[in-house]
């Protein structure tokens, strides 16, 4: 990969540090149109899945003690079983078909977050689990399994300190389980690897700069700003 490649790669992967520091999530959300333009569709679900994998740690341990495993625990088994079948898909489907799939989800999700909507219903051990299944094949196919995920949990009575733990820690086992996965199916290539390297202390930088953004920033403030950030990522996927 050339200079301008690799710079472009960091410059996506520290807003979607800041966005996931700041919320918990979003992370996936921001690099996969970027880098599937960037990379490919293959390469995007990989880099994306080794910066997790490399940062995934961070944050797991506070967000423990405070998730509500009756929901996040059945979404996150469920997740785990889903996960080859995303994988699996990966490998079958057309590039511009995964293309499409990442484009449709992240504009999805930022209208859905701008008109302030929520799955209906309360969390329930049974819907996680379903939910789980979703949140797993997307993570698989596009490395976001964020939405389905995402929109569910908001549904609950939880305040934003647990959604946020309860994000972090779902996404902190996902990833590994989704790299493990990659590599089975021997998608993980030398060149890869190498690039995801250097992208992880910039993805770890910016995820804490989010941290204390979550603690000093109004919420009115910087959810319009990564909905806005979300919408152009996904629409520029549609017109590339």
């Amino acid at each position: 990969m050339n200079f301008d490649i690799i710079a472009a790669l960091a410059a996506a992967t520290a807003l979607a540090g800041i966005l996931r520091g700041y919320s918990g999530f979003g992370g996936g959300l921001v690099m996969a149109p970027l880098f599937t333009h960037l990379v490919g569709a293959t390469n995007s679900v990989v880099l994306i899945s080794l910066i997790h994998l490399f940062t995934s740690f961070q944050g797991a341990r506070r967000a423990a003690r405070q998730v509500d495993l009756t929901v996040v625990g059945p979404l996150t088994i469920t997740a785990i079983l889903s996960v080859p079948l995303g994988v699996m898909l990966l490998g079958w489907l057309q590039p511009h078909l995964i293309k499409l799939v990442i484009a449709a989800v992240v504009v999805a999700l930022a209208l859905t977050m701008s008109f302030g909507l929520r799955l209906p219903g309360q969390p329930t051990r049974l819907k996680s689990a379903l939910v789980g299944i979703i949140s797993g094949a997307l993570n698989g196919l596009c490395g976001m399994g964020g939405p389905p995920a995402v929109l569910y949990v908001l549904a609950g009575n939880q305040g934003s300190a647990e959604l946020r733990a309860s994000f972090i820690l779902f996404f902190a086992v996902l990833y590994p389980v989704t790299v493990i996965t990659l590599a089975v199916n021997g998608l993980i290539t030398s060149p890869t690897f190498w690039v995801a390297i250097p992208m992880a202390p910039v993805y770890f930088a910016a995820t804490e700069a989010g941290r204390l953004l979550f603690h000093h920033v109004r919420a009115s403030w910087f959810t319009p700003i990564c909905t806005a950030v979300l919408c152009l990522s996904g629409l520029s996927m549609f017109l590339s």
